[in-house]
């Protein structure tokens, strides 16, 4: 396997051959979810993954290909804390949508766990060998090989406290978030959606935070989340996932 990015790599497993009728784009494009039927959206004859789109569009923050712009444009990197704001409650109302039905947490398919993530680091680490990426600065000092046995070691610690599974957005980032003038629409891109541990977005959107504005609005952005005290060991070892499983 090339070394993808770490979600991009589970959803081309998940979404590659679809009996849900579903059109997959290329990564990095917003795949529409089919419309909800049923009962709240779900229906007891639909696949499982018909019934993961349908809960995907229960947290009305799906944006329609083409619609709005990024929250990277000028405007919206100029009123950074109302940008990062809007990133810190919509991710809170992503992980707050019920996961229904409950059957859902019981589809491998659809669960990102740290045996996944560490699976992915591993075959990133081995394809590193024939295209060597550089590491962000935070890790620069150490080898690939090295950290990656880090998050191995530190799976463990991880598994031992376990988080309740939340439906996560799988790419929180500025640029996927889109925006009409003022009003808030959503995210674009949900191809990387699954259900794991809320840290995983967590990570993923602190990350692009520190490379857009530096390490300063992080924890407004967890306050406007409603975590005024993040695990530290959590959101390290899902950040160095994120490191480690990046796409070249």
């Amino acid at each position: 396997y090339a070394a993808r990015n770490l979600c991009e790599r589970r959803s081309l497993e998940r979404h590659q051959h679809m009996p849900d009728g579903r059109v997959c784009g290329d990564f990095g494009s917003a795949n529409t979810p089919n419309p909800p039927r049923g009962f709240c959206g779900v229906s007891p004859t639909q696949t499982a993954r018909q019934q993961f789109d349908a809960l995907i569009l229960t947290t009305n923050l799906f944006a329609p290909a083409g619609q709005g712009v990024a929250a990277t444009e000028p405007e919206y990197r100029f009123d950074a804390e109302r940008t990062i704001g809007s990133l810190a409650s919509s991710l809170a109302s992503v992980h707050r949508c019920p996961v229904q039905p409950a059957s859902l947490l019981a589809e491998p398919d659809l669960l990102l766990t740290t045996d996944h993530l560490v699976e992915l680091a591993l075959r990133s680490a081995e394809a590193e060998q024939a295209h060597p990426q550089e590491l962000s600065p935070p890790y620069r000092h150490m080898s690939r090989v090295r950290l990656t046995q880090i998050l191995q070691d530190g799976a463990g610690a991880i598994e031992q406290k376990p988080a309740e599974p939340v439906l996560l957005q799988g790419a929180p980032r500025l640029s996927n978030l889109r925006f009409s003038g003022q009003d808030l629409i959503g995210f674009e891109d949900w191809t990387q959606a699954a259900i794991g541990d809320a840290y995983f977005d967590l990570a993923r959107a602190a990350q692009d935070l520190l490379n857009t504005f530096g390490p300063q609005p992080i924890q407004a952005f967890f306050g406007e989340y409603g975590m005024q005290n993040p695990d530290p060991v959590r959101l390290d070892w899902y950040l160095l996932a994120a490191e480690l499983c990046a796409q070249p």
